[in-house]
């Protein structure tokens, strides 16, 4: 899937990407340099579709590059989703100028497109004005047109404008039917697992800690939203203590090697284990028995654990 991330400077774009693809917060993102020309990255997104973020530097060059005769088609074609950014707390001529421009080289190069998003970024900011920007955005512009454009006022630093990313993206899922084919996969193996246990089974993707699937039917966790998820952050004590360890013992083996980890409350065992490098396995069990734990852990040595694997790793379901 080619993502197309368009719109002026400081519109907030590479903040947006970069938050809700990379799961760094909004303080690790304040700072960030223009980008420069078009920025293209790789992210698997919920663990089953691969995204090619074009990220375009919204400067003033760049935009007369990319809408050169020269350049149009390539930044422009085989887009699969046309995201357009614009700070709200700016109203100046040239962005309506640029927004009709995306809109003609859009429809005329990727003409399968039924739908661009608009998002009117920094409302969180007592100056904005995404009432004004909108009007300015829209003028003139067709019914027919009109139809075809979704805008949503939103906030990357408070996290509206990541939720609508990932609104826009599970969309995007829902019409690809090899998407939707290997969530299947996965679903029926995680039900699969949780019949043959005394546990629940949730399964994250590790780059931005959304959830992929699980057995608890829906479920959010605002806190894993769109942070990374990552064994080794979830008690560096642990890590700290065996790094110690290993030094005593001279063993080459490093914290980074270890993929499971236990921890147990009154009432249960939880593990949580990566699956692949770009997702992880939280196993909840319903009680705290032997039965459960034994059980638990041969869920995780058989064919349905290796077939889990390897739909995961598969690029090409």
């Amino acid at each position: 899937m080619k993502i197309l991330l368009f719109g002026p400077q400081n519109a907030g774009k590479t903040s947006l990407m970069r938050t809700t693809c990379l799961g760094y917060n909004f303080m690790k993102v304040l700072n960030l340099k223009p980008t420069k020309g078009i920025s293209r990255e790789n992210f698997i997104f919920r663990g089953i579709m691969e995204l090619n973020v074009w990220d375009a530097g919204g400067q003033e060059r760049y935009l007369e590059r990319y809408f050169s005769e020269s350049q149009r088609e390539l930044i422009f074609s085989e887009v699969t989703t046309a995201v357009f950014m614009v700070d709200s707390t700016v109203r100046e001529d040239s962005e309506k100028e640029i927004f009709d421009k995306f809109l003609t080289y859009i429809f005329e190069f990727s003409p399968h497109i039924d739908t661009v998003y608009a998002l009117l970024n920094k409302i969180d900011l007592q100056d904005s004005k995404e009432d004004v920007v909108y009007n300015l955005l829209i003028k003139g512009i067709s019914d027919e047109l009109k139809n075809k454009i979704a805008f949503t006022p939103v906030s990357v630093k408070e996290g509206s404008a990541q939720h609508r990313l990932i609104e826009i993206l599970d969309y995007e899922i829902q019409k690809n039917t090899l998407a939707l084919q290997k969530l299947g996969k996965i679903r029926h193996l995680l039900d699969q697992m949780k019949v043959n246990t005394l546990a629940e089974f949730l399964l994250f993707n590790q780059p931005d800690g959304l959830l992929i699937a699980s057995t608890l039917g829906k479920f959010e966790s605002k806190p894993l939203q769109f942070l990374k998820f990552e064994i080794s952050t979830l008690d560096s004590n642990i890590y700290q203590i065996f790094t110690k360890i290993n030094e005593i013992m001279n063993s080459p083996v490093t914290p980074l090697n270890l993929t499971t980890v236990i921890y147990e409350s009154e009432k249960n065992y939880i593990l949580i284990k990566d699956v692949t490098n770009g997702a992880v396995l939280m196993a909840v069990t319903k009680n705290k028995s032997i039965e459960a734990f034994t059980t638990l852990i041969a869920a995780l040595n058989n064919d349905d654990f290796s077939h889990l694997k390897e739909i995961l790793g598969d690029s090409d379901l």
